[in-house]
């Protein structure tokens, strides 16, 4: 299996479109799990970022790259459409923050999650804190992800948890915050917990949902 995997990001790397599609595709109908399939690929994807980086690859590569992981990531929705449409089992905020516009993450972790089932309410990029608290409200979240990859977004996601304590939501929705940070960021935007990568951030948002299921029926 770990030759597969290999093939695959070595497979992006080399910008090979039709060799990634194939074994996506192999992988899909073996039964792998999608958040594997789509982590390798953004594996492959980040090497050729380092490639760009060195002056081996160009633009228009790296554009090239982000299409095959587009065409992953619709095939791995296709599949998980025409195998099933599971019900929302619970509902979950996300939006990049005030002053961010990246959203690859914020795009593929939303598609992980709706794979996975959950109800996920796509507030979009250069989210204003208040609008999330607004969000919150709106749509029942009890959990909110926050995404930021410039150091600027920080001080909106410490604005975000605020606004959320102001309305009185804070006890009832856990705070999960992804892209350029790390623990410390965590503790300084006051939120409950970080991400590093999208297949964390999936398993984390399911042990939360677990978790709380369990309490209520308890």
């Amino acid at each position: 299996m770990r030759m597969v995997e290999s093939m695959l990001v070595a497979a992006v790397t080399r910008l090979d479109v039709d060799k990634v599609l194939a074994l996506a595709v192999s992988e899909i109908q073996s039964g792998k799990d999608s958040i594997e399939i789509i982590e390798e690929t953004r594996q492959g994807m980040t090497q050729v970022g380092h490639l760009y980086d060195q002056g081996k690859y160009f633009l228009a590569d790296l554009m090239m790259s982000a299409e095959i992981f587009k065409d992953v990531i619709s095939l791995v929705s296709d599949q998980a459409n025409a195998i099933a449409v599971m019900e929302p089992s619970a509902t979950i905020l996300f939006g990049t923050v005030k002053k961010d516009i990246h959203d690859i993450g914020k795009n593929l972790m939303i598609s992980l999650l709706r794979f996975n089932g959950y109800k996920v309410i796509d507030l979009g990029v250069d989210v204003a804190p208040e609008r999330f608290a607004e969000g919150c409200i709106e749509h029942r979240a009890s959990i909110v992800c926050l995404s930021g990859l410039i150091t600027q977004s920080y001080d909106s996601m410490r604005l975000t948890v605020q606004a959320l304590e102001k309305m009185g939501l804070r006890p009832g929705v856990k705070v999960v915050i992804g892209g350029l940070v790390n623990e410390q960021v965590r503790q300084y935007t006051k939120a409950d917990y970080w991400v590093k990568d999208c297949s964390e951030g999936v398993k984390l948002c399911s042990s939360l949902f677990n978790l709380k299921t369990h309490q209520e029926i308890s």
